[in-house]
């Protein structure tokens, strides 16, 4: 049997990335989650690629904008909460972005986002963290 490096790679990465922030146990609250946690300007470390979250809405639509380095249209954003995280997708549509997304968890613990970027037009997910930019 020959081993495929990437296949390895994504696995090992995606094994580290299970250990350092998913939690085993998520207790569940009755306490509606701060959404506004969000709020500011996040930065994806290995690109310089920058999500800024102005408003969370009352119907927990997003006003959010991407850019790479130039800006990227937001075609749909909004915040949830998925088994205790709150969660912020993202969709994309522009030029080489048709239909690509974010799905990002918030962190406290970290003050980071982490989750997955599909890039829809080779049709691959890659996990991805943003850390809050810092004024």
């Amino acid at each position: 049997m020959q081993c495929n490096p990437k296949k390895i790679l994504v696995l090992t990465v995606l094994a580290v990335w299970i250990v350092c922030f998913v939690k085993t146990e998520t207790a569940v609250s009755t306490e509606k989650p701060d959404f506004n946690v969000l709020i500011g300007e996040w930065v994806r470390p290995d690109g310089g690629y920058i999500v800024r979250v102005s408003v969370v809405n009352a119907d927990e639509s997003v006003d959010a904008e991407y850019f790479n380095p130039g800006k990227i249209n937001v075609s749909e954003a909004n915040v949830s909460l998925w088994k205790g995280f709150v969660k912020l997708f993202i969709k994309l549509q522009d030029k080489g972005y048709p239909g690509s997304t974010y799905t990002l968890y918030y962190y406290p613990e970290k003050d980071a986002l982490a989750g997955f970027y599909y890039q829809a037009k080779i049709g691959q997910t890659f996990e991805v963290v943003f850390t809050r930019k810092k004024n």
